[in-house]
């Protein structure tokens, strides 16, 4: 038997460590929040106007998910109930503006803008406290939570014109 140890590998060591580095221990940039948050305050500015498309809305729907996933991680706490409040009024204006079988969009009463808007403002701040792959792990668990529930995910580029399916889901036929 042999007395020599494995040398040691670090578990960072795969790529570029400045790389690893940036992407683990860095917060977001003002730049990179911007382009997150950027198509959520038009997909607002559209509903408030009273012409938001049934995806901006679902926009903004994720966005309050991500919003709430990242306060269940514990990586910034304490605005949970501001987020739910947000989420109902989400939910509700979602609610009336499909009741007709097709998207029609409705009116926006004035505490769920309000709602909504708090919870814009209150997601750049826990943008600002992230990093890179605690974001990505966050998009990972709202994405796999939604597909085991049989929703439907979509990706979407930032001008919201390339909307297609996240994947697509394969049916068995059985004989």
């Amino acid at each position: 038997m042999s007395s020599r140890r494995k040398p040691f590998r670090s578990r960072w060591a795969k790529g570029n460590p400045l790389q690893v580095i940036n992407r683990h221990g860095t917060h977001l940039t003002a730049a990179e929040v911007a382009s997150i948050i950027d198509p959520v305050r038009a997909c607002f500015a559209q509903i408030r106007a009273g012409t938001a498309t049934e995806l901006q809305a679902t926009v903004l729907h994720t966005t309050l998910l991500i919003s709430q996933e990242i306060e269940r991680g514990g990586i910034v706490r304490g605005l949970a109930e501001h987020i739910d409040s947000a989420r109902v009024a989400c939910e509700a204006y979602f609610a009336r503006s499909i009741s007709a079988g097709t998207w029609r969009p409705s009116a926006v009463h004035f505490h769920e803008l309000d709602a909504l808007s708090v919870s814009i403002d209150l997601h750049i701040y826990q943008l600002q406290q992230l990093t890179s792959a605690e974001l990505d792990e966050i998009k990972r668990k709202v994405i796999a939570r939604a597909q085991s529930s049989g929703r439907e995910v979509i990706a979407a580029d930032t001008d919201l014109g390339n909307a297609r399916p996240y994947r697509y889901r394969k049916t068995k036929v059985h004989a």
